[in-house]
């Protein structure tokens, strides 16, 4: 052992981990003589040749992972993939990763697969369990009690007790969430063999205490994409992202959001979801790789305070244990607390501690595919020799994104990483592995702690009903449009909430409800989760920022009525259980023409498309058959009535079949050919876009720079939507800046998973200033232009709508997704069909500031009263701090009553002006209605041009 590495073991920090932990965890701490080092007997020597080799500094390694044992019979990585882990210019296939867990599970009854579904484009999805003997051999037996762990309404204290005394954790970890981050999904199959074989007296205490579970890839689809990427252009360079430019998409519909998709709308983030509450393992670890040198979370201010307080105690505890052993194996640049929060329910990890467990997450410094990439991380001081302390420069972009320098000493970055050096893949996989195995060092010394927490966070949770001022919801019966109940119900439902169908009328002092009201109690184990998604975000301080967002309360995101109740009687309310609601729709009546009221239920647009055979027309104004009102914009359909009938039960709808149609003005529901444009460098939020068509059955083409620069959009379509992306007009039009070489994105023999979801001979350049020539031509020739959110700069700040301004919020504003109030100006416009209110909750985070010239002389001093709101504003933000209905706004007087929604003629088409985003993730579905709207009316907005005004004359 180098002579440095021994120095390193013997710091002042194990005299701290004995104090802090006993000294039962020093005696078999990787500290002691009882830890493998190289060259052992047993331990392959082509390994450590090679991790010495791949390795770009000693101090990027630890004892933990400088050695490698070799086992007869049973696979190591090389064996099957060809090479060591960390291999330099080597990255792995799924296909590949998973067929070595099959044959290391072959191997050893230590390793178990268990699939757990298929991702988007059907490649399995599957959680390995490593473990001793015993524990897999048992592994349902263990199940069972993390199962009665988690909840303990039929335990006593006693009971539990006992059941702790025979329990093992599950530590699951996961890899390969964001497909770009590429080391840890390699270094967790290195891992595995370790743990299923290395007999030291650490990985043995590992084995027999701990279950590990993994989750080899959580973006399989985007791994493969990545990879394929990495082949094609980034394995011959050194420097900053492959050919600066990266792969245009990883999964199917999303990048980084899928670690942001908190109602598990992308199937293999559900998937792990059922997993984990069919297993319950006390703690999840992601895996990321971002920040210098390796990052560990310790649940950072601001914080939730729904969750328990234990959890707020373990997160640190564990944190620093990792950074003081891995400061003993002399590897610096190991910090905490500085990056991301607690704030926030819905990266993908948090299921566990939303359900009484423990997230956990790295941050690993990532290289640029496989390559070896110089750093640059400050100056470490003249007089700190051991590269320890001193005052490096500030980093700039560190500093621009909120954080302190990653090269600068703080009390929770003890010994930062400093000066120019070569990072490896290698160095990924050792900083990575050395974490882990760390981590479940001390989960093994403790595992007994970690599973009493678990309980006690679990009890406490179901005590929450009658110890805290909400005892639970109601979510009233008899609303307008009982398919957004159902849907908010059954996110609930998939979460683990349990919810109750009231038997009989319910009365509380908060007032009387209806039986079939749908109940939500406190007195649950997942009470606080039910707390966390149900109420208004109250943000706990202001002068914070947030890594996401702030808000997300899903009865107002889904303009759903949702009571908060505090009389504790609503927990002695007799329910039945709900599994799931499945919505039937009604018909009424006998008629051969069906008027199925339009409530604001987006399956709407599902219904106009399962019946685009028949004819559907809209009602412009309300009607009335019998006790049944049917609102403006409702449907009457003619024709197959098995067909209709069908449909609407299908969908959850309201109808009633009459014998002739309504007396009232009505329009055709045309069918539109729809177009979504996309950049090839922001695809994200498009994404969130065509998942919600896919899901509600809308048709539409997929279109880039290459459709928009051929021009005749007319002819091919007659709504074009751009959906919120790319952050400025510019980057908009110009997207990807060109380089010498073009960078093509398409299907190949060898690169199969290129040229999924459009193809391009190079994505860079942008559509250009003759791609909006081109869609100034579509408007002008009757098509009809819907923007999202920055989208909406495009045509206010490129002429397509000259009389249209769009300005930016100043610096001080700060809106992380707040929800706010948003007030309809036009209600009888057809994208308003199925709104009742006036007033409707909406999010808001960073979208223009549009304005609509008036014609008034900019240089007049501004009139007494304010002049009114062009008619072509249909909705607008009344800002102010009172008009925040959830969440955080700092600065929210400078949206006072700005448009939110604009609809200006062009030509003989249109813009439509979305100011918000109304197709946010898969949150806010109270607002896709007015998108849905838009193009089921595309042509049949009869609103004429607002007249100018004639300016005023100037005094002589």
């Amino acid at each position: 052992m180098p002579a440095r590495r021994r120095d390193a073991l013997l710091l002042p920090w194990v005299s701290a981990i004995v104090v802090a932990f006993g000294a039962a965890l020093f005696a078999q701490s990787p500290a002691g003589k009882e830890v493998a080092v190289p060259g052992r007997a047993g331990d392959d020597p082509d390994y450590a040749r090679a991790v010495t080799e791949w390795t770009t500094r000693p101090e990027f390694s630890s004892p933990l992972v400088d050695h490698l044992p070799k086992v007869s019979g049973v696979p190591s990585p090389k064996d099957v993939l060809g090479h060591h882990i960390g291999a330099p210019k080597k990255l792995t296939y799924y296909a590949d990763i998973l067929n070595y867990y099959r044959a290391l599970a072959a191997a050893t009854p230590r390793v178990k697969l268990l699939p757990i579904g298929r991702s988007n484009e059907g490649r399995e999805l599957v959680v390995v369990f490593v473990g001793s003997d015993e524990s897999i051999r048992n592994l349902e037996t263990y199940r069972g009690y993390l199962a009665q762990l988690a909840d303990p309404r039929k335990l006593t204290d006693t009971q539990a007790k006992d059941i702790i005394t025979k329990a093992k954790p599950i530590y699951h970890l996961s890899g390969g969430l964001h497909s770009g981050e590429v080391g840890p999904s390699e270094m967790l199959m290195e891992l595995a063999y370790r743990v299923a074989v290395e007999d030291s007296p650490l990985v043995q205490q590992i084995r027999d205490n701990v279950i590990v579970s993994i989750t080899p890839v959580a973006d399989p689809d985007g791994r493969d994409r990545n990879v394929d990427w990495y082949y094609k252009y980034g394995i011959t360079e050194t420097e900053g992202r492959t050919t600066g430019a990266g792969v245009p998409y990883w999964g199917k519909y999303v990048f980084h959001d899928d670690n942001r998709d908190i109602n598990y709308s992308q199937v293999e983030m559900r998937a792990l979801l059922d997993w984990y509450l069919q297993w319950h393992p006390p703690i999840m670890h992601d895996l990321h790789q971002a920040q210098t040198l390796l990052y560990t979370f310790s649940g950072q201010a601001p914080q939730n305070p729904n969750l328990d307080p234990i959890l707020f105690g373990e997160l640190p505890m564990m944190a620093n244990f990792e950074m003081a052993q891995m400061a003993k194996y002399g590897m610096p640049g190991v910090w905490t607390h500085g990056y991301v929060d607690m704030w926030s329910p819905g990266y993908l990890a948090f299921m566990s501690s939303n359900h009484n467990g423990m997230i956990r997450m790295y941050e690993i410094q990532g290289t640029s595919g496989a390559n070896t990439t110089k750093l640059r991380l400050g100056n470490p001081s003249a007089s700190d020799t051991n590269g320890r302390g001193g005052a490096p420069q500030p980093d700039a972009a560190a500093i621009t994104a909120g954080r302190s320098n990653q090269a600068q000493r703080e009390w929770f970055r003890p010994w930062p990483a400093t000066g120019e050096f070569d990072w490896s893949l290698r160095n990924n996989t050792n900083y990575g592995e050395t974490g882990v195995l760390t981590a479940l060092q001390y989960t093994s010394q403790f595992a007994k702690v970690i599973l009493e927490n678990f309980y006690v966070k679990s009890r406490n949770s179901v005590e929450t009903g009658r110890k805290e001022a909400v005892a639970g919801y109601v979510i009233p019966a008899g609303q307008r449009d009982e398919t957004r109940v159902a849907r908010l119900v059954n996110m609930l439902r998939m979460q683990g909430i349990e919810v109750g169908k009231a038997k009989s009328d319910v009365k509380l002092k908060e007032g009387e409800f209806r039986a079939g009201s749908y109940v939500v109690k406190r007195d649950q184990p997942y009470a606080r989760l039910a707390k966390i998604l149900l109420e208004k975000q109250v943000y706990p301080d202001p002068s914070l920022r947030t890594y996401d967002d702030a808000s997300w309360t899903m009865g107002l995101m889904s303009h759903t009525d949702v009571r908060e109740i505090a009389d504790k009687a609503i927990l002695d309310v007799a329910v039945d259980p709900v599994a799931e609601v499945k919505l039937a729709g009604t018909v009424a009546g006998t008629g051969s023409t069906f008027a199925v009221a339009h409530t604001g239920s987006n399956n709407m647009i599902t219904l106009r498309e399962r019946l685009k055979d028949l004819k559907v027309q809209a009602a412009e104004q309300e009607f009335k058959h019998g006790d049944a009102v049917f609102p403006a914009g409702s449907f009457v359909v003619s024709g197959d009535a098995g067909k209709v009938r069908s449909a609407i039960e299908w969908l959850g709808l309201t109808a009633v079949a009459l014998p002739a149609p309504p007396s009232v003005p009505m329009h055709d529901l045309d069918l539109p050919k729809i177009a979504v444009y996309s950049t090839w460098g922001s695809t994200q939020d498009v994404g969130w876009v065509r998942y919600a068509f896919d899901k509600f059955e809308v048709p539409f083409d997929l279109i880039y720079k290459e459709q928009i620069r051929r021009g005749d959009l007319k002819s091919k379509y007659d709504v074009i939507v751009i959906p919120n992306q790319a952050g400025t007009a510019k980057r908009l039009v110009f997207d990807i800046e060109p380089r010498a070489t073009p960078i093509a994105y398409k299907k190949s023999d060898e690169f199969r998973t290129l040229g999924m979801y459009g193809e391009s001979d190079d994505i860079t350049g942008g559509m250009g200033l003759e791609g909006v020539a081109e869609i100034d031509k579509f408007v002008k020739a009757g098509g009809v232009l819907v923007t999202l959110g920055t989208a909406s700069f495009l045509p206010a700040e490129f002429g397509v709508t000259p009389n249209i301004d769009a300005a930016r919020t100043s610096a001080q504003f700060y809106s992380p997704g707040a929800i706010i109030d948003a007030e309809i100006l036009r209600p009888e416009h057809p994208i308003f069909y199925g709104y009742e209110r006036r007033m409707i909750p909406v999010r808001y985070a960073n979208g223009p500031l549009l304005t609509v010239q008036t014609g008034a002389n900019p240089f007049d001093a501004p009139p007494a009263t304010p002049p009114p709101t062009p008619q072509s504003v249909l909705m607008r933000y009344p800002g102010g701090d009172d008009h925040v209905l959830s969440g955080l706004m700092r600065g929210a007087t400078e949206i006072r009553n700005r448009p939110a929604i604009i609809d200006q003629p062009s030509g003989k088409g249109r813009v439509i002006l979305f100011a918000g985003n109304p197709c946010y993730r898969w949150q806010n579905f109270g607002e896709f209605n007015m998108l849905f709207n838009t193009l089921l009316n595309f042509n049949d907005i009869k609103t004429d041009a607002p007249k100018r005004p004639e300016p005023n004359t100037p005094a002589r």
